[in-house]
């Protein structure tokens, strides 16, 4: 391709965007040749104007240019217009645009008319051209809509699927490569993941061949339901968390990281796996050393030294330091310590510069201190500080958590076991669900993650107790158990619900993944037969399905969801999975 000249990127439609050199935020102007109801998109800013003007004038003349569609009213889409008006003359020409951004725009006083999107029912008739207009609010102003060319199932899409492309792409090389080009623009940019989403709804009901964004790169039509699905998820409205940068691809990895380490707390991790992951992430940016933290045990005899040089706790039965550590919490509680040296550096021989904070439960009680050793060359006071301050509660948490593991005696881990696990089955009992359950709809509510619920129930259990037994009937159960335990991820969650019945929790699990799960484990069971005295005993099973796609209000409610499935499955036929 001549990035000099106009590129027609499908019939009558051409990019005459400029390159700006050393810009990961290039804009893009786009030309519908229509005759003298031609149309331009996304006119410009007055930085690439001369150039554009250039390439449109070897498609059509700028006096047949009628229609100027803006799809918002800043000045790298409108900078340009007064002196594009200028040089083409004065042929009737017409601003598309939302009421939203002309109540702006009118102020600039050009000698133009409006065309108002919702006064002409969202759609302009060109010729015999026909473009629709979608209405996608908040992104990232309350009138921002895209365009639909009906004819090439073009979409202009205007901020929407714009990214940050360190070198000029005029074309997205994958969908994997470009999401992530895309994710920072649209986590800073976006106010939040429920507005992305409504926008994405409104635009999924069109069938779209290409996707024409005024930034980042075009998308072809194999790329564009990847990367919609992915974009469903992103957590919006990055600045809402940090104030102090405008690194956003920085911030939006950083975030991730952030994500990451709550997740992995959430499902009970250790706190080795929790530092490993947050020293890797960081060292992409920052020189860090190491991170130690010193806490008191739970009767507070003894210091526990967790350090990620190591791989296991270690006590310090030291009364002096003890004591120290915990008159240094008077100023310790009110500020992070950033340079050497401090009284708590030398307490503990920590001998270079550190991020110091306090680590403190929920209820703002002390129990120790940690250190993030670092190059203090690498810190901006105001940026860096911020960023890191994020994660002191997460980490406290996982240093928390580590300690109370460390503390607590085998016998209290195995009445923990006994008091949340089903003697029989060895999964988990219906106790165990009940305390957890509202926590994990609670994640998932909050971060939009999948989550899908099985129930499973044993056919015709009660003939197999009354034909071989009680006995047998254990041993039908220890059976189904087995097999679930054997086909579910470390991350899911097992249960006996209750007699012959078991719920499985899904997390990060969509419906069809639950069903393939569940499809697995059914047929297993049905395959496999128990051994009792020589003797072949089969059973089969009936799942029912549901998930977060249902829009349950409450955990108690996806459950009786998946509960009235199985039933269904039952009163098919059974052996089989209703979703």
């Amino acid at each position: 391709m001549d990035l000099n000249k106009p590129i027609e990127i499908v019939h009558d439609v051409f990019w005459v965007g400029a390159v700006i050199p050393e810009d990961q935020f290039q804009c893009h102007v786009y030309l519908i040749k229509n005759g003298d109801e031609s149309i331009l998109i996304d006119p410009g800013s007055r930085i690439t104007y001369d150039i554009t003007k250039k390439k449109i004038e070897q498609v059509v003349k700028l006096k047949d240019i009628k229609y100027l569609i803006c799809h918002h009213q800043d000045p790298d889409i409108v900078g340009c217009i007064d002196q594009l008006i200028e040089d083409s003359g004065k042929k009737e020409k017409y601003i598309v645009t939302h009421w939203r951004a002309w109540a702006l725009l009118k102020h600039c006083n050009w000698d133009v008319k409006l065309y108002e999107v919702e006064e002409n029912g969202w759609k302009l008739k060109a010729g015999d051209r026909l473009l629709k207009f979608i209405f996608t609010p908040y992104m990232h102003f309350p009138g921002a809509i895209c365009t639909y060319d009906t004819e090439t199932k073009v979409l202009f899409s205007s901020d929407i699927f714009g990214g940050f492309t360190p070198e000029f792409e005029l074309f997205a090389k994958s969908a994997e490569d470009y999401f992530e080009k895309l994710k920072p623009f649209h986590e800073h940019y976006m106010p939040s993941n429920s507005i992305l989403r409504n926008g994405l709804s409104n635009i999924e009901k069109y069938d779209i061949e290409l996707i024409a964004p005024q930034h980042g790169s075009i998308i072809k039509k194999e790329f564009i339901k990847p990367i919609i699905e992915r974009m469903k998820n992103l957590e919006c409205g990055l600045f809402g968390k940090f104030t102090n940068t405008r690194d956003v691809i920085k911030l939006s990895k950083l975030n991730d990281v952030l994500e990451e380490i709550i997740q992995i707390i959430a499902y009970q991790e250790r706190f080795y796996k929790v530092i490993g992951k947050f020293m890797d992430s960081l060292r992409q940016f920052y020189n860090i050393d190491s991170i130690k933290a010193f806490v008191t045990n739970i009767d507070e005899t003894e210091i526990l030294e967790l350090n990620s040089e190591k791989t296991a706790i270690t006590s310090i039965k030291d009364d002096n330091k003890l004591k120290q550590m915990i008159e240094a919490s008077s100023y310790i509680k009110n500020g992070a310590i950033f340079f050497k040296p401090s009284q708590l550096h030398t307490i503990f021989g920590v001998e270079d510069p550190s991020y110091t904070f306090p680590i403190k439960a929920k209820d703002g009680r002390f129990y120790g201190v940690c250190f993030i050793v670092f190059n203090p060359d690498d810190f901006n006071v105001y940026m860096d500080l911020e960023i890191l301050s994020k994660f002191e509660i997460p980490i406290s948490m996982a240093i928390l958590a580590e300690r109370k593991e460390y503390c607590t005696s085998n016998r209290i881990i195995q009445l923990h076991e006994e008091a949340v696990r089903d003697p029989l089955t060895g999964l988990f009992n219906r106790r165990y669900m009940n305390l957890l359950a509202e926590m994990e709809f609670k994640k998932t509510k909050r971060y939009s993650h999948p989550l899908s619920v099985l129930m499973i129930d044993i056919d015709h259990f009660k003939n197999i107790n009354d034909k071989y037994g009680h006995k047998v009937g254990d041993l039908v159960l220890k059976h189904v158990a087995q097999e679930i335990k054997n086909h579910i991820r470390s991350s899911d969650i097992p249960i006996r619900y209750g007699g012959e019945e078991f719920v499985i929790i899904l997390p990060n699990t969509t419906k069809d993944s639950a069903f393939t799960l569940a499809e697995r484990i059914r047929n297993h069971i049905e395959a496999t037969p128990i051994l009792v005295d020589g003797a072949e005993i089969r059973c089969t099973v009936s799942i029912g399905i549901s998930s977060m796609d249902d829009c349950p209000e409450t955990f108690e409610e996806l459950v009786n969801n998946s509960d009235k499935k199985m039933y269904l499955a039952k009163q098919s036929g059974r052996n089989r999975t209703v979703a």
